[in-house]
């Protein structure tokens, strides 16, 4: 008798390709650091060393004075410059048109573009590291917990990167404070005696440098964030642990009574 329903074949599952970022990168991840001091700093690290360098090579100013010309009363002009990194204000060399037809030059003194660069390139030099040592803790983190060299080598480099931001640091807070005092409108007035004399320069706009006053604190914030992390990275190392052993081995381990 034939049957009311064909028999129907068992369906066949295939299994599908896996990503290759799931096997590889990936597969590798650990966020454990993150969630450790060494590797929350270094998040915050990252933040700060952009800030500090991004309101540096970002800030531009500028200051303006009104010259009235004496001989001819209804002429007035009008001197302004703006300053931008990387402040080597002593190349400004402007040409107006001033009184009487002649032509005078803006002069203004000083140089603080090697202060400026170094501060700068000591922020770019820590946000590369920080994103470094982070694919390191999160990728790598077999390899740094397994070569006794490797958080050596990172202690070494935050030590060294801590110096450069107290010294960057105080360089560049130096060099604001000269820069506000050259660019200030008497300095530059009296820089520029041919311009005003037997003339009326009134001051209009002083350039402002809170933009920069800010930089300096984040340099100084960095500074201390990548001090205080030598503490954390110097747990991670085979000396703090051959040092703790020792403790817990002779703890364990009390001499007896002679």
């Amino acid at each position: 008798m034939p049957m009311q329903y064909d028999q129907q074949p068992p369906p066949v599952y295939t299994e599908q390709p896996k990503n290759p970022l799931q096997n590889g990168i990936l597969a590798s991840l650990n966020i454990r650091p993150l969630k450790e001091p060494r590797g929350f700093m270094k998040v915050l690290q990252f933040i700060f060393s952009i800030s500090a360098f991004a309101s540096t090579t970002g800030f531009s100013t500028s200051f303006r004075f009104l010259v009235t010309c004496e001989q001819e009363k209804n002429k007035t002009f009008t001197v302004e410059e703006k300053i931008t990194y990387p402040f080597n204000v002593d190349s400004i060399n402007t040409v107006y048109d001033s009184c009487e037809g002649n032509k005078d030059t803006i002069h203004i003194g000083g140089n603080f573009s090697s202060d400026a660069e170094f501060f700068v390139a000591v922020g770019v030099l820590s946000l590369l590291y920080s994103v470094a040592a982070l694919v390191l803790y999160c990728f790598f983190s077999a390899l740094y917990d397994n070569n006794e060299n490797v958080p050596i080598a990172d202690f070494g480099v935050h030590f060294i990167l801590a110096v450069l931001w107290l010294a960057g640091s105080s360089a560049w807070a130096n060099s604001t404070t000269n820069l506000g005092s050259a660019t200030a409108l008497s300095a530059v007035i009296r820089e520029n005696v041919d311009l005003c004399r037997g003339n009326t320069c009134t001051p209009v706009k002083e350039a402002g440098y809170t933009g920069l006053v800010i930089s300096i604190i984040l340099g100084f914030l960095n500074m201390f964030l990548w001090g205080s992390n030598l503490w954390f990275l110097y747990k991670e190392t085979r000396y703090f642990k051959e040092k703790v052993g020792v403790e817990a081995n002779s703890g364990a381990h009390p001499s007896g009574p002679n």
